[in-house]
C-alpha cells in the first residue's frame, strides 16, 4: 500500500490529519477548529491549537508556535527534521485513507443509545470468530445498541479514556467521541501497550492466574501523538509492547524504545502475523505458548468453544455494510 512521501505532507487536510491520531475540535467556527493543543507540555484545560482549514496552517496561541503539517509532525513525533520523512512514512494511514485539503461530507453520525452485559448470540459468535473467550470479553466490554442514520444496530463496546466508545462487530468498527486511550489500572508497577481492545482480550485469555497479578493494562484504540504516550508510560518501571507488526507498530516500538528505559517489545510472539489477536485467530484453537507475565484471574474456562447463536427478543438487527 502506498504511503506518502514527505513532499506531500504539508498537502494533506491538517483537521484530518488529526483525526487519524485521534483529536477532534472542541469547537467550530467558520473554517477555523480550536483543540486541546497536542503538543507535550502545554495546557489541556482549554483549547489552545487552533487550525485554519481554510489555509492548512495551525498555531498554537499559548506559545505562538505556527506552521504546517511538517511542523507539527516534527513535534508529535518527536524527532529532527532528517527523521521526519521515515517516521511520517510508517507512521501515517495509506493515502487513501487522507483526503485532500478540499475535504468531503462527514459520515452518519453514530450514538449509543444502550449499553448491558453481552448476551447477543450474534455477539457472541463473533468473539469466538477472534478466539475471544466470552467470560474474559465481559470483563473489559459491554454490548451497545447504536443508531447510525435511520437504523439501530448492535456491537461490543469498548469504553474509551475520556468517555466514549470504540465500537465493534463483524461488518463495522465506529469511534464514538470524546476518543482518547484506554489505561486500565491494576496498582502494577508494570505496563502493557495495545493497539486494540482485543489484543488486550486475546493477552488476558492466555494468561490463567489472579486478577490481582495484571499489569495496568493501555490500549490507544487510535493513533495517539507519541509525546502524549511516552508521558502515560514514563513512570513505569517495565513496558511491555504487543504493538503489531505493521508499519506504524515498527515505528512506535522504535521511538518508545529509542525514548524510554526497561522496554520490552513482544512483537517476536507473533511474527508473521498481523497482531497478537491475527496470531491466535490463524494459530486455530491451540492457544499457544504462555507470555511470560502473569495476568489473568479467569475461572479455567474451554476458551474456544463455540456458542449457540440465539438473538434476544427485540434485539437489533446486525449492521450489514462495512463503511467504517
Amino acid at each position: 500500500m502506498e504511503y506518502l512521501s514527505f513532499e506531500q505532507i504539508n498537502g494533506i487536510d491538517l483537521v484530518d490529519f488529526l483525526a487519524t491520531i485521534g483529536l477532534q475540535p472542541k469547537k467550530r467556527k467558520a473554517h477555523h477548529y480550536y483543540y486541546l493543543s497536542p503538543l507535550a507540555g502545554h495546557p489541556v484545560h482549554r483549547p489552545t491549537f487552533i487550525v485554519n482549514r481554510r489555509l492548512n496552517h495551525w498555531r498554537e496561541t499559548t506559545t505562538r508556535q505556527s506552521g504546517g503539517l511538517a511542523d507539527l509532525a516534527v513535534s508529535l513525533y518527536d524527532c529532527t527534521i532528517g527523521e521526519l520523512t521515515t517516521i511520517l512514512r510508517a507512521a501515517l494511514p495509506p493515502v487513501s485513507q487522507l483526503r485532500a485539503v478540499k475535504g468531503s461530507d462527514n459520515p452518519p453520525s453514530v450514538t449509543v443509545e444502550q449499553t448491558h452485559p453481552i448476551r447477543s448470540g450474534y455477539l457472541e459468535r463473533y468473539l469466538w470468530e477472534r478466539r475471544v473467550p466470552l467470560h474474559v470479553a465481559r470483563l473489559y466490554c459491554r454490548e451497545a445498541w447504536y443508531k447510525r442514520g435511520n437504523g439501530v444496530y448492535q456491537a461490543l463496546a469498548f469504553p474509551s479514556g475520556e468517555g466514549g466508545f470504540e465500537l465493534f462487530n463483524r461488518n463495522c468498527h465506529y469511534r464514538v467521541p470524546p476518543c482518547g486511550p484506554t489505561l486500565i489500572r491494576n496498582n502494577s508497577q508494570s505496563v502493557a501497550v495495545f493497539r486494540q481492545v482485543f489484543d488486550l482480550l486475546t493477552y488476558v485469555s492466555l494468561h490463567p492466574g489472579p486478577l490481582h497479578q495484571l499489569p495496568d493494562l493501555l490500549v490507544l484504540n487510535a493513533p495517539v501523538p507519541f509525546p502524549a504516550v511516552r508521558e502515560m508510560i514514563a513512570p513505569y518501571d517495565n513496558k511491555h509492547l504487543f504493538l503489531p507488526n505493521d508499519a506504524t507498530g515498527i515505528a512506535f516500538s522504535t521511538l518508545t524504545i529509542r525514548a524510554l528505559g526497561n522496554c520490552h517489545d513482544h512483537r517476536s510472539i507473533y511474527l508473521g502475523y498481523t497482531d497478537l489477536n491475527d496470531w491466535i485467530c490463524r494459530i486455530g484453537t491451540a492457544p499457544g505458548p504462555k507470555i511470560s507475565l502473569s495476568t489473568a484471574g479467569i475461572p479455567h474456562q474451554p476458551i474456544f468453544s463455540q456458542p449457540a447463536v440465539k438473538k434476544p427478543r427485540n434485539a437489533p438487527t446486525p449492521e450489514r455494510s462495512q463503511d467504517v
